[in-house]
């Protein structure tokens, strides 16, 4: 009996020392988040530029002076402006390095990008000017200084709003012009069949006998503004990726091969695409099973616990496998039938197992479906499945 008392003072002692314990504690600590945070005070760039759109080299802007009271991280964007500008439509908004890093770094042809909408002309020098902000926990606040920096130009020539290929030697003979993608800013792409070796050109019109276009040609690998004509060797089994850059001047053509739609799990392949016309690849009547523990005849790898319905395509540009895969990382969930186009738009990265995948539609499962990838559908580059009928 004496015993079972003194058991129970002290456990009674040691829960009212637990409990002072964990009440001095809650009331030392205080775990309110800081959005305390000070503004860049110091900028730093170059005082003149000379632009070479050709360059790999990186232009540093950097700064100082910004940081949060608790030693936490701020969030930092750049903003360039014409001058005289107050940057409250600026010419351009940009991250710095990792989004946090009190700098940034940017290429010529970026910087050429914004001296042209600043209004500086080619071969011809001026100003811009720049600033930063900074953010935390969703406050936002602009530094109360600028940084004035001197850019001088290169040979360039102005971006059209659209840029269509013609000649005899495209797939439609030049009937009419064939239309590039904009992928970005001064960037356009067009997948298609060189079928002979006539002869090439650019155009801003679709129209070759309109008037108001302006043309463009390749003389050597520099990009030219006029009348002219250029060649690309012509190909039985391949199709050509044609990139012309604005921005750096220049034009590219690399030769696509084979496209196939692959499992990630196993790298079987679902169909293989082949190249139609008007920059479309094409697989018919594709068999598509879900790879799956209790469907050996699916080939489920010895891991495999689950259904597996991810998949990619892998394209191979000039002799290289690449993935084209999904560009926001991974899809998460299968899709139900309510996404954007954008859900389904390629990107185009190194191969890795397990990145840049979509999940299958349950729908599609044990069915036959066409797999179809248009590589300027509403100007993006998206795959999609039509004429799906059961296994």
């Amino acid at each position: 009996m004496f015993e079972t008392k003194i058991n129970k003072f002290i456990m009674k002692n040691v829960c009212i020392i637990i409990t002072s314990l964990i009440f001095f504690f809650s009331c030392n600590v205080d775990y309110k988040l800081s959005t305390e945070f000070r503004t860049p005070t110091k900028l730093v760039s170059p005082e003149f530029i000379k632009l070479d759109v050709k360059s790999q080299e990186l232009i540093v802007f950097s700064w100082s002076g910004g940081g949060a009271s608790d030693g936490s991280y701020v969030s930092y964007e750049v903003l360039f402006d014409k001058k005289g500008g107050d940057f409250s439509s600026p010419l351009a908004k940009l991250q710095s390095t990792y989004g946090t890093d009190e700098n940034i770094k940017i290429e010529h042809k970026i910087l050429n990008r914004i001296a042209g909408k600043a209004g500086i002309l080619a071969e011809e020098a001026g100003e811009i000017v720049w600033t930063v902000t900074a953010s935390k926990g969703g406050i936002i606040s602009p530094s109360d200084i600028t940084k004035t920096i001197e850019i001088e130009r290169p040979t360039g020539i102005d971006p059209p709003e659209n840029l269509y290929l013609l000649g005899n030697a495209t797939e439609n003979g030049g009937s009419e012009g064939l239309q590039f993608r904009l992928a970005e800013e001064g960037l356009f792409i067009i997948y298609t069949k060189i079928n002979n070796a006539g002869n090439l050109r650019l155009k801003s019109e679709k129209d070759g006998n309109n008037e108001d276009g302006i043309n463009y040609y390749v003389s050597g690998d520099l990009l030219k503004e006029g009348n002219g004509d250029f060649a690309i060797e012509p190909s039985d089994d391949k199709i050509y990726r044609i990139t012309v850059d604005f921005n750096t001047l220049s034009m590219t053509a690399e030769k696509i091969g084979e496209v196939r739609a692959i499992w990630g799990a196993t790298f079987g392949a679902i169909g293989i695409l082949e190249y139609t016309e008007n920059g479309i690849f094409k697989a018919d009547n594709c068999l598509i099973e879900f790879i799956s523990p209790d469907r050996l005849h699916t080939n489920p790898p010895s891991w495999l616990g689950w259904v597996e319905n991810r998949y990619y395509f892998i394209a191979n540009v000039d002799g290289t496998d690449i993935c084209w895969g999904r560009i926001n990382g991974i899809s998460s969930e299968s899709p139900i039938g309510n996404e954007s186009l954008s859900f389904y738009q390629l990107g185009e990265f190194v191969w890795d197992q397990w990145e840049h995948l979509w999940k299958m539609s349950g729908s599609l499962d044990e069915t036959r479906a066409t797999i179809i990838i248009n590589t300027n559908k509403n100007n993006l580059k998206v795959h999609e499945f039509t004429n799906v009928v059961p296994m």
